[in-house]
C-alpha cells in the first residue's frame, strides 16, 4: 500500500520509500508483535538505515553535506 501510494503522487527517491517501510513495518510489528527468538534483525537494520538518511538529511539541511 504505501510503495503504491508513493508511485502515484511521483515519489522517485529511495529515501521516501525506505523510511515509509520502516514506519510500517514497526506499526506493523507493534500491532502483531510476532516472537523470535534471536531479536529482530529487520527492524535493527530498517532503523539503521533509517538513521543513516536522517543523519545525511540533517547535514545537508546544516550545509556540512
Amino acid at each position: 500500500m504505501s510503495a503504491w501510494a508513493l508511485w502515484s503522487v511521483g515519489e522517485g527517491r529511495l529515501d521516501a520509500y525506505v523510511s515509509l517501510y520502516t514506519v510500517e513495518y514497526l506499526a506493523v510489528k507493534s500491532v502483531l508483535r510476532p516472537r523470535r527468538l534471536l531479536g529482530d534483525p529487520v527492524a535493527v537494520a530498517l532503523v539503521a538505515v533509517f538513521a543513516a538518511i536522517v543523519a545525511v538529511k540533517v547535514l545537508e539541511v546544516l550545509g556540512l553535506a
